[in-house]
């Protein structure tokens, strides 16, 4: 029997210690999973309401706030001995089943009622834009999404709200932001916060070398700036300011994505069948929103499930899709995820940084 006995402790050090190793092996196993379902769905969810916008249809966001998972490790061991008359002694030992059993609770939080409504009505704070391009992003991106008008300039302001019946105002604004790049890239202008009477406000500033440069003197005269100022405030106002000041319109979050929701290109039966509004140029032909857009962002239709997709959904029988190797569409995709965050925060201007770096 001693060695029945030692058989059965055998036994259950192999079940503790089979269960202390299995713990840690399963965060490697089930961790990276849980982050990539959550990432991917919210792209889907996100693009799903981008969609829905282009086909006027009712947007609806619903958070996974948290999960919950428990893990149940069963392992099932048998052993057994017989002593017969003869001393001759039979021991028995069965592997039995093993089992790592998974039980996740997932708590959904729908994002609606009062508060959330008013953070997708709320316009956006010019200010927000010295925080995002600090972080990395170009000017002309987000002076596209986050500004429906720039000293007189309009940015598409018909987009803001359901697909317009007739070509958009865009042409100079595009003009100017595609300027302001070119300024940034070659590091001839600076953005800031300057605190005046103890209230923080954006300044755009142009640097000495930038004085003799043909792009600063078109972007001043696009915008109606003075010629021979470097500092303009810029300040939430319609039209055009004096010539030291820039006025802008923000758009709200709503406002933003009906915006980029005018990159969804559906199916032309879709269009045919009046489930999209055909927007039309001045002779009557079908204006293209892709010139709005430019290769900022770009929403592709197809019947069949892509291929070449970085993120896709399927909706009315048709998938809509952002392509893999559309770097622009991806990372304006990002920056539209990154607004919604900061909007649903609160974000103190006196914690923004003062400069920015070059952006993408």
């Amino acid at each position: 029997m001693n060695t029945l006995f030692r058989s059965l402790v055998l036994i259950t050090i192999l079940l503790i210690t089979g269960c202390t190793s299995m713990g840690p092996s399963s965060i490697h196993t089930s961790r990276a999973d849980y982050n990539m379902a959550i990432q991917q769905t919210n792209e889907q969810e996100l693009l799903l309401n981008l969609v829905r916008l282009k086909y006027r249809d009712s947007i609806y966001f619903l958070n996974v706030e948290r999960i919950a998972a428990s893990l149940e490790f069963n392992r099932e061991m048998s052993a057994s001995a017989s002593v017969p008359e003869r001393g001759f002694s039979t021991y028995t030992i069965g592997a039995g089943k093993v089992g790592l059993i998974e039980k996740p609770t997932i708590f959904y939080s729908p994002l609606d009622g009062e508060r959330f409504t008013r953070q997708m009505m709320s316009v956006l704070h010019p200010e927000i834009m010295v925080l995002l391009a600090n972080s990395g992003w170009s000017l002309e991106r987000l002076m596209a999404l986050i500004f429906q008008e720039v000293n007189g300039l309009k940015n598409a302001p018909t987009a803001t709200g359901p697909t317009p019946e007739y070509e958009p105002d865009y042409k100079d604004f595009q003009k100017a932001v595609r300027i302001l790049r070119s300024l940034q890239v070659r590091k001839l202008i600076d953005v800031g916060l300057i605190t005046d009477g103890g209230k923080a406000q954006l300044e755009l500033r142009f640097l000495p070398s930038a004085s003799n440069d043909p792009d600063t003197a078109e972007f001043k005269h696009l915008l109606g700036l003075s010629s021979t100022s470097n500092n303009f405030r810029v300040i939430t106002g319609l039209g055009r300011g004096n010539a030291d000041t820039i006025n802008v319109v923000p758009r709200s979050m709503i406002g933003i994505l009906n915006y980029l929701s005018q990159g969804v290109v559906p199916p032309l039966k879709d269009v045919e069948l009046g489930r999209v509004t055909r927007t039309t140029l001045a002779n009557g032909e079908s204006f293209d929103w892709q010139l709005v857009m430019g290769e900022l962002f770009k929403v592709s239709s197809s019947t069949s499930e892509p291929e070449n997709a970085s993120v896709a959904i399927h909706y009315k029988d048709a998938w809509f899709y952002i392509a893999d190797n559309d770097l622009e569409a991806k990372s304006t995709f990002s920056l539209v995820s990154q607004l919604m965050a900061l909007q649903a925060g609160s974000t103190k201007l006196e914690d923004m940084p003062i400069s920015f770096s070059i952006g993408r």
